[in-house]
């Protein structure tokens, strides 16, 4: 079987540049816990292609479902406690996304989004507008940090649905939205410099 901790490993002593490892690992790699099971992982993708009316291509697979391990907590997938992560890289989707946001927020206000807790359990007042544009910024859109919309509930309560069909897989599904695949990419270069600098 393909090890994905060595072919990382391998490729830092090959300076191979973070880029180039998150193309490999993200666009072209099988995904590790699929691997003796292809007919799920195309029923996944599929059945996420066809919720979100994208090509099969934009569907990938992130986190430790990708390589088997996360790549920041060095810990294992365990189908009982680990979410599948899916990324939809799509720039219409995306977009639409984005429009309907600014929508629902009226333009971006700070009182549509849902504020996050701090350490000691007190709202962070804009926090949550600061949060959805940070990820913005970066092109990418997460339906949990989206202004409260029908939209937005209609979205979880759908990859909700969708886990649900596959629990004996993975605990939950999450799933990301990118604006492109420069943008996919570069998000999993992160993950990629955190475990490259704990080697």
């Amino acid at each position: 079987m393909f090890d994905y901790r060595r072919n990382l490993t391998d490729n830092k002593l090959r300076s191979t540049s973070t880029g180039e490892m998150a193309r490999k690992l993200y666009l072209s790699y099988p995904t590790c816990v699929f691997v003796e099971n292809p007919e799920i992982e195309y029923a996944v993708r599929d059945a996420a292609s066809r919720l979100f009316s994208v090509p099969l291509a934009a569907i990938q697979v992130t986190g430790s479902a990708k390589t088997g391990f996360s790549l920041i907590k060095e810990t294992d997938f365990d189908p009982v406690k680990s979410d599948l992560d899916l990324a939809i890289v799509d720039q219409r989707f995306f977009s639409y996304l984005w429009e309907e946001s600014y929508i629902a927020s009226n333009g971006f206000s700070a009182d549509r989004f849902d504020d996050p807790l701090n350490e000691q359990g007190e709202r962070h007042v804009g926090g949550g507008r600061l949060r959805f544009l940070k990820y913005i910024q970066r092109g990418i859109i997460s339906p949990y940090f989206m202004p409260a919309s029908p939209l937005r509930a209609s979205l979880i309560r759908d990859v909700s649905r969708l886990g649900k069909d596959y629990q004996k897989f993975f605990k939950k599904m999450t799933v990301f939205f990118y604006a492109s695949e420069f943008f996919f990419h570069s998000k999993q270069e992160d993950s990629i410099n955190k475990h490259w600098g704990g080697l």
